[in-house]
């Protein structure tokens, strides 16, 4: 049988087959539904109660996804209840001045490490900084961070973030032992992120970053649902095949309303420590001519530094000790280019953020 199109239309069809335990009514008959929506391949709903049943809440979960997954068996399903008691109170969200997202089109083109030392510059900058790591099938912030092993703490039912000099940290990492795969499909993705923003205590930070998966799945999906994001920076090399999916992810961005605040030319060149002698080894400007082509800002290079690998393995962000380095100056350049579009925990409401210009 062909899959129907994923829309709120078909949506509400299927779930008119889903019946009230006990009942003949279904959930809308019963006025039960209270928000849906369709984005992508992933479907939310959230049910209203007359009160807590997990005998209900379980029945109608199982058939809410029953009957979607017969029409669309690839859609990502997210089911929610609230009750009549609970759902006029609305948790207050953290206090967090920015959120900016940091991804690329692809892996392997150093985002973690650019996050990281990111980071550490707005913190040398004055900022209170905190890293959100949701890259989940790769978490290797806690190992960046020196941090790989450590638990975090609950206290007063907020999950605390790890400290590591002077950041605070949360990352699924965290909850998988070492060696360990996360097996996850969009709904997992969904609620992980939703309580690392909504549970974590991230009350006064003034700049949260962002790790993402590299691509365009499901994670900024669910944080343009869950998350009122600044705006997101993507990391690339200067070469076209990572170019490429750069665009693709510019395009996804754009589609979920999330504003590019602007691309970082990472591995730009190599300069040898012994001579001097200039390198650029996948190329060079690729990253600054794309954003020339599209209009969008070019926030700067970084050359390699081999201190900067072996930095990252021991668990130090390069920052720590190699400031004043072409590479230190570089990561120091890129958080002054962002401080403009920076609102801290401090600020009030004010007026939307403007985008840097080329």
């Amino acid at each position: 049988m062909a899959e129907h199109l994923l829309d709120i239309s078909h949506i509400r069809l299927h779930l008119t087959e889903v019946r009230i335990p006990g009942q003949k009514l279904n959930i809308l008959e019963a006025g039960y539904l209270k928000k849906l929506e369709v984005k992508e391949q992933s479907v939310f709903i959230e049910l209203q109660l007359p009160e807590a049943n997990p005998t209900y809440e379980k029945s109608l979960r199982y058939q809410i996804q029953k009957s979607i997954h017969g029409h669309h068996p690839k859609a990502g399903v997210v089911v929610n209840f609230v009750t009549n008691e609970t759902a006029a109170p609305q948790a207050k969200p953290p206090k967090i001045g920015s959120m900016i997202a940091i991804g690329s089109g692809k892996g392997g083109v150093g985002k973690s490490s650019v996050t990281v030392n990111l980071a550490m510059a707005l913190k040398k900058l004055k900022y209170k900084v905190g890293i959100l790591d949701c890259d989940v099938y790769g978490p290797s912030i806690p190992t960046m961070m020196g941090v790989e092993g450590q638990k975090p703490m609950i206290i007063d039912q907020k999950i605390q973030p790890i400290d590591a000099h002077g950041i605070h940290l949360m990352s699924a990492g965290f909850f998988v032992d070492e060696g360990q795969g996360l097996i996850w499909r969009g709904p997992m993705i969904h609620k992980l992120i939703q309580q690392f923003y909504q549970d974590v205590n991230w009350e006064g930070t003034d700049v949260l970053l962002v790790d993402l998966p590299p691509g365009t799945g499901d994670a900024p999906l669910s944080l343009a649902q869950t998350m009122p994001l600044t705006g997101a920076v993507m990391v690339s090399l200067p070469q076209k095949v990572s170019l490429i999916d750069v665009h693709k992810a510019y395009a996804m961005f754009q589609h979920l309303k999330i504003p590019v605040l602007g691309l970082i030319e990472n591995m730009s060149e190599f300069v040898c420590p012994n001579c001097d002698h200039h390198e650029e080894i996948f190329s060079r400007g690729g990253v600054k001519e794309f954003c020339q082509k599209l209009g969008l800002t070019y926030l700067g290079d970084i050359p390699i530094d081999p201190k900067l690998r072996r930095l990252c393995d021991e668990g130090k962000p390069y920052l720590l000790e190699f400031e004043d380095t072409a590479a230190g100056r570089c990561f120091m350049d890129l958080a002054r280019r962002l401080q403009p579009l920076i609102k801290t925990a401090d600020d009030e409401e004010g007026e939307p953020i403007q985008l840097l210009g080329y």
